[in-house]
């Protein structure tokens, strides 16, 4: 993933920061966020990631009067109060494959940002136009990355199933093996819909929901938007 944590850490304009992290997985960047931040409300739909993400902030040593995990669904939010700084990191948006879940999203956004807040949503930026992802992104099992771990190595394989066409859907398979001197020791699957977004695209869906948009960016490096790898687009409610 992206080198986004320094990022969304720099967003904290004040120790007195609320922020609300939907889709905070395994506590990847709820950990950093809670470091820095007065309080942070994780919301995902895996129990066994909040498990993790749980441990993680134990043994970071972050009480639990500052953070808070909740097993929820994002596109459906009722939270009983608001938050200064709304994130979604690492394209959480585009696992989001309905216009429907899509909406509920934003409308959950709307409602759970303070007057002046912020929220910043993310995707990658296609490199292929949408004909061309349709003619030539379904493909074979391909290494995406691999990381050491001890004495082990951990590959990540993308098996690109299918696609959709309206709205642009990806359906891979992401393959995860463990490797101990060439020999796989285990494995797991995890299916995922990939919703494209196009740079003009996040910014029309930002702007449809009644936001402003207050920044965009192409990457966490000082990327142009629209240039960069990525899409990352920060917005509030419009005065």
């Amino acid at each position: 993933h992206p080198a986004d944590v320094p990022f969304y850490t720099s967003l904290l304009k004040s120790p007195s920061t609320s922020v609300l992290e939907l889709g905070c997985g395994t506590g990847r960047v709820t950990t950093h966020l809670a470091a820095h931040a007065e309080f942070v409300l994780g919301v995902d739909s895996s129990g066994s990631m909040l498990d993790i993400c749980r441990r993680k902030l134990t043994e970071a040593g972050v009480p639990a009067s500052r953070c808070t995990l909740v097993e929820g669904d994002i596109t459906a939010l009722r939270l009983n109060r608001t938050f200064d700084l709304i994130v979604a990191p690492f394209r959480v948006l585009q696992n989001l494959a309905t216009d429907h879940e899509v909406a509920g999203l934003m409308r959950g956004i709307k409602e759970h940002l303070v007057p002046g807040g912020m929220a910043v949503l993310n995707a990658f930026r296609p490199k292929r136009n949408a004909a061309e992802m349709l003619r030539d992104w379904p493909a074979d099992e391909v290494l995406a990355w691999e990381v050491e771990d001890g004495d082990e190595v951990v590959r990540c394989y993308d098996h690109r199933l299918r696609l959709q066409a309206n709205p642009l859907v990806l359906f891979p398979q992401l393959i995860y093996r463990r490797f101990r001197e060439d020999k796989q020791v285990d494995e797991a699957v995890l299916k995922i819909a990939m919703r494209c977004y196009y740079p003009a695209d996040l910014l029309a869906l930002v702007e449809s929901a009644g936001f402003i948009v207050q920044g965009k960016w192409g990457g966490y490096s000082g990327e142009s938007y629209g240039i960069g790898p990525e899409l990352v687009v920060a917005f509030g409610h419009a005065v």
